[in-house]
């Protein structure tokens, strides 16, 4: 009897693997060690000065004692809340409500972070910056999964509330703003405060059937959930060696920026100039984003977005465009492949992650068809300012009551003197 032998070549990376794997079976003397630079973590609860949360209203937490070694990456924003809605009909309180998708972040206008009194990060139109970004930055396989993600109220078909109204949500700061979510290290010996301005309308955050009208979302509480950390005396000594020096810590990370455009006109091209920024503030990504008659219209939910038959994006920055050949997308016919692929990349490209994205095809078309604009690879010889504009070219004219977005994903970078209480922006 012959037996046949199959000849299998190994691959380069098996091989490393497997070296590896053998590196760690036969290092037999190799002695067990802890790590004790840490010695405790806990999450303290801060409050802001105001009990009431109305309207227009400013909201501000503060971290007064500065020295502490506090993680703002691992935070979280508590919330809790009701939310009144009847039927005009029968004039009876309605006890099943429907949510949108985040709804709890369609209740703020603006939300930022100061450092020593500094404003160091900054969203507008919270709801629509962070829903973009999520949707962006979601997917079922990594640490943000769907189980997880209800808890701060995110549900891409939006949450049917039967507890009559009342919602409590527990956010990560993460998923809110830039700069908690790239900057992971501890901060040393400043003051801290998170700043949150109330919507003037509460009609974005819910989706309300033909003949119920909500009366009143009302928060009862707000708090801000922060570790601190201590450390061991070998790192409290050179900590405080550090903190001696008063040596610059730099602060990096990439910010949202929202640009809204309110009214569209009815054509079927329009150009739009962006913003004029520094040579530090590159943008990275450009995300256009258009919705027809969402705004302050509790039929439709604010957390989707509509595709308004656009055929090309084109983002200019300076002379040159991004991308280089058009997509020539078409919705009507289901040809828009290329533009879910650019959706889809983002992942691999601003987190380094495998392509895992949030949204199927259909639910990419039907809930969230995002012109997503990868700029991040640039000329080096770009000097001084930097103009950012959109040229948006669709099949049909665009709708009325259409408003467009503009998400730009830029570098920033700030530095602080621990011992000084200096903030300054890097321009």
């Amino acid at each position: 009897m012959i037996v046949k032998v199959r000849n299998t070549i190994p691959s380069v990376e098996n091989d490393h693997v497997f070296l590896l794997q053998c590196l760690r079976i036969l290092n037999v003397s190799q002695q067990t060690s802890y790590d004790n630079s840490i010695e405790s973590f806990e999450y303290h609860s801060y409050k802001p000065y105001v009990t009431s949360f109305n309207k227009n209203d400013e909201i501000r937490i503060p971290i007064n004692q500065q020295d502490l070694y506090v993680l703002p990456s691992l935070s979280s924003l508590y919330i809790d809340g009701k939310v009144n809605v009847y039927n005009s009909t029968t004039k009876e309180k309605v006890s099943n409500v429907h949510f949108v998708n985040n709804p709890v972040l369609f209740l703020f206008r603006d939300i930022r972070y100061e450092l020593n009194g500094v404003e160091i990060d900054q969203i507008k139109i919270a709801g629509v910056t962070t829903t973009i970004k999520s949707y962006l930055s979601l997917n079922e396989n990594n640490e943000n999964k769907s189980k997880c993600t209800r808890v701060w109220g995110w549900s891409t078909g939006g949450t049917s509330n039967t507890s009559g109204g009342a919602f409590s949500t527990s956010i990560p700061l993460k998923n809110i703003l830039a700069f908690a979510e790239d900057y992971e290290k501890n901060i040393i010996n400043c003051k801290h405060e998170l700043v949150l301005l109330r919507s003037n309308t509460n009609l974005n955050a819910i989706k309300l059937n033909t003949s119920e009208v909500v009366e009143d979302i009302i928060i009862n509480e707000i708090v801000w959930r922060v570790p601190h950390i201590k450390v061991s005396e070998r790192e409290r000594i050179s900590l405080l060696k550090h903190l001696e020096k008063d040596r610059d810590i730099p602060l990096a990370f990439r910010s949202w920026d929202l640009y809204e455009y309110p009214l569209l006109p009815k054509t079927r091209k329009h150009t739009w100039s962006i913003k004029t920024s520094s040579q530090i503030e590159k943008p990275r990504f450009v995300v256009i984003a258009l919705q027809t008659n969402r705004k302050h219209n509790a039929k439709l939910s604010m957390a989707e977005f509509d595709h308004c038959h656009v055929r090309d994006v084109k983002v200019f920055v300076n002379s040159s465009y991004y991308p280089y050949e058009g997509l020539n997308v078409s919705f009507s016919e289901d040809k828009f492949i290329l533009l879910y692929g650019q959706y889809a990349r983002f992942q691999q490209s601003y987190h380094g992650r495998q392509l895992e994205p949030l949204m199927g095809l259909k639910e990419f078309r039907d809930v969230v068809p995002l012109f997503v604009i990868d700029c991040s690879r640039q000329h080096e010889t770009l000097k001084g300012s930097i103009d950012v504009r959109v040229e948006i070219e669709t099949d049909q004219e665009i709708p009325d009551q259409t408003t467009a977005y503009c998400l730009i994903l830029n570098d920033c970078i700030f530095e602080y003197k621990p011992l000084s209480n200096i903030v300054k922006k890097i321009s």
